[in-house]
């Protein structure tokens, strides 16, 4: 039996996004009793009330974490932390942690922090993360790109690990003999996902192939989205969808001919890996740790962000090669099964935790 109690804070579990889909695979697959470990929820959104509501979410953490190291044996505490507000708040629990002499473990989840590292902090708040990443034990990061950074400001390169996201597998009969094409976008609807883009490039292949469709699910800017679909005359073509999960989501990914993500921005997308495990072809952007899952013409197909003529193609190329479709489709399978599932990814993630002593 574990001797240690450990400690994950992260943002809530029953929130939407990719950290929340993160903590339920972990749950769901048995992570946090394997590692004895308690969920802290450091934020969690409520459009209601926001600032007040984050505030006390905020504070009722901190206490929660001080209680614990006060009147428990706490081995480690795991931080689930992206860019900004995320960030700053737990940069202020990392330090409380480190007053009790605790293993720290960060999980850095954020495609843009780099970005939020050199372009919106000055030299003082660079310093500052420097400094927070540093007190860390263990740093985990979704990719080989995102390491190679890390290892800029870590003063000890033995640190920071790549560890990729993961998704149960899927067992979802594809449904055969529609009479739509369906490409499928799912996440939050906005700029940087590439959504204006996909849109556009959609519109030139509609053209070609009118039975095409175009299913967005996700919240977001939608108004905005569904002007520009009106402007292209696409209202019988394109469907949004709002927030999918559950069961709802599992029937979307069942009609899904072609999963599209033209992100300008990732971590490690978690839609991704969910495609890969239901033999859903792909096309994205190669940005993130997404050409550390697939190399484009082999389990799918890659472009670069912003390039709406790729898009294009890509899109038209996915009707009109299915044998050479479905030969990535296999090897997608294949990779996720050897590299991204969870009797992969766990014990990867207890090793860690038994490294350091706490498991």
């Amino acid at each position: 039996m574990n001797k240690y109690k450990n400690l994950t804070i992260a943002t809530s579990i029953d929130g939407k996004g990719g950290v929340a889909t993160v903590l339920n695979v972990l749950k769901s697959e048995g992570f946090f009793s394997q590692s004895n470990s308690e969920l802290l929820v450091s934020h969690s959104r409520y459009y209601k009330y926001k600032l007040f509501n984050s505030l006390f979410v905020f504070t009722l953490c901190i206490n929660k974490l001080i209680y614990n190291l006060l009147f428990n044996k706490v081995g480690a505490i795991h931080f689930h932390m992206s860019s900004r507000g995320s960030y700053m708040r737990k940069s202020i629990l990392v330090r409380i942690a480190k007053c009790f002499k605790v293993k720290i473990i960060i999980h850095l989840h954020s495609g843009e922090f780099r970005k939020f590292y050199s372009e919106e902090c000055n030299s003082k708040k660079r310093e500052h993360i420097r400094n927070t990443f540093n007190m860390a034990d263990k740093v985990i990061v979704l990719s080989a790109q995102v390491l190679d950074w890390l290892n800029t400001i870590l003063d000890d390169k033995s640190k920071g690990v790549v560890i990729y996201n993961s998704v149960p597998c899927k067992l979802i009969k594809p449904l055969m003999d529609s009479e739509f094409f369906n490409f499928v976008f799912l996440g939050r609807l906005a700029d940087k996902k590439g959504v204006s883009d996909l849109i556009m490039a959609f519109s030139i292949v509609a053209k070609s192939y009118p039975q095409a469709r175009l299913l967005l699910g996700g919240d977001g800017e939608l108004d905005k989205f569904k002007i520009l679909v009106s402007k292209l005359n696409l209202n019988d073509s394109v469907q949004f969808l709002g927030w999918i999960s559950g069961d709802a989501k599992d029937e979307l990914l069942r009609k899904t001919n072609s999963y599209v993500l033209p992100s300008y921005n990732e971590g490690f997308p978690m839609g991704i890996l969910e495609a890969m495990s239901c033999n859903i072809p792909i096309i994205a952007t190669d940005v993130g740790g997404i050409p550390d899952a697939i190399t484009s013409g082999e389990e799918g197909l890659l472009i670069n962000a912003g390039d709406i003529d790729g898009l294009t193609n890509a899109m038209k190329y996915s009707i009109e090669s299915p044998l050479e479709i479905q030969r990535m489709q296999e090897k997608a399978s294949i990779k996720y099964l050897n590299k991204f599932s969870p009797n992969i990814i766990i014990p990867q993630l207890i090793t860690i935790y038994k490294d350091l002593g706490v498991a």
